[in-house]
């Protein structure tokens, strides 16, 4: 049983505004720029390999950090929220370690699309000596003395809470789940690279829900879809990550789901990833074996993808195209001068995050996440 972390409080203050939202779209971080064949020739293979078992229900130990040690780490529970009236809400609680480069904390982060027909973002970032993990009440809480927690025990109940204000605007999300479907991972839920794990846990691939959204006291209640995964790695996502994204489809009986990494060098596990699909029953595991960037346009002076196509090991494949961004945001943005530099030394690169709606194979309606490396 892990430990509850309670510590007492200390000052801190970070050495940038960087925030966990960085390394989330680090560690799906995809360049999507010519990841054919001959793009990684010239790279060193590593040695890979696939989880442990097939297809298994996931339970609250999975739902616990797996990291907390180790010189780097990241990890993230993250939530695709699709509401009435076209509003969509991205969340994500995170933990991090930088190494020397910076104190190990925890994060939250909140992208609201379409509220009034305004974008919002906002993070905010803890050391993690403030974390608290409350097994006997299955709850995960970024900060005592903040609003901003996970709780209840999956598939029978969950809720998200987020509070929090920012450069005079003030955010409340307050959601319910319910009709939580039970969620899975590929064996151990653990794929190695030489010496990293990465993990994938898919923990609500589809649930209803209902509540609240309010931004500036201007109050919302909600209701619509949610799907949520569960992801960890032993080193920073830009040492061993090179692209990947996230598609999501929830159906009248089921959801159709993917979540595809593919690793800077050449492996034995070329894609890392999974797709979940359910259209009655039972659930069923595609498991991916190769990913392609079929072609890409521009976006704001940047080549974004634009089709990708997947290619699983049942010999079943599908192509997923981009269409309409409902937001594009750099996690640098509120960086600049020297520091701006620097965190792009040390990352390898400018992170874009798109988010939006495309096809599946030209006729299956998508939510999905890309996210591209400069």
């Amino acid at each position: 049983m892990l430990p509850q972390y309670r510590l007492k409080s200390i000052t801190y203050k970070p050495a940038l505004y960087f925030s966990l939202s960085a390394l989330l779209v680090l560690f799906l971080s995809m360049t999507g720029v010519g990841y054919a064949a001959g793009a990684a020739v010239q790279e060193e293979p590593v040695k890979g390999g696939v989880p442990e078992g097939e297809l298994r229900q996931t339970e609250w130990a999975d739902m616990l950090p797996h990291t907390m040690s180790g010189d780097y780490y990241n990890e993230f529970w993250s939530y695709h929220i699709f509401l009435e009236n076209d509003l969509h809400l991205h969340m994500t609680f995170s933990l991090a370690n930088f190494g020397s480069f910076k104190s190990p904390v925890s994060g939250g982060k909140l992208f609201v699309s379409n509220f009034r027909g305004n974008n919002y973002n906002v993070a905010r970032e803890f050391a993690i000596e403030h974390l608290v993990i409350d097994e006997d009440r299955n709850k995960i809480r970024l900060h005592e003395g903040r609003d901003i927690h996970l709780s209840g025990k999956l598939p029978y109940e969950h809720h998200i809470f987020f509070r929090t204000e920012k450069d005079g605007v003030s955010y409340l999300v307050d959601l319910d789940f319910h009709d939580i479907h039970q969620g899975y991972t590929w064996g151990d839920g653990v794929f190695r690279l030489d010496s990293e794990d990465m993990g994938i846990f898919v923990h609500i691939p589809r649930a209803e829900v209902t509540g609240i959204v309010a931004i500036n006291n201007d109050t919302l209640e909600v209701s619509g879809t949610a799907y949520m995964d569960h992801t960890f790695q032993t080193n920073l996502s830009s040492k061993v990550v090179n692209k990947g994204f996230r598609h999501i489809t929830h159906t009248d009986n089921g959801f159709h789901i993917g979540y595809y990494l593919v690793p800077k060098k050449r492996s034995r596990a070329d894609v890392i990833g999974l797709s979940l699909i359910r259209e009655n029953s039972p659930t069923l595991l595609e498991k991916p074996k190769q990913i392609t960037v079929l072609d890409s346009d521009r976006l704001g002076g940047r080549s974004v993808p634009r089709h990708v196509e997947v290619v699983f090991r049942s010999g079943k494949r599908s192509v997923f195209s981009r269409q309409e961004d409902f937001q594009h945001v750099s996690f640098l943005e509120e960086i600049g001068g020297i520091r701006r530099r620097l965190v792009r030394s040390f990352l390898g690169g400018e992170v874009i995050e798109y988010v939006g709606t495309g096809k599946m194979d030209g006729s299956v309606e998508i939510n999905y996440n890309f996210f591209v490396v400069h």
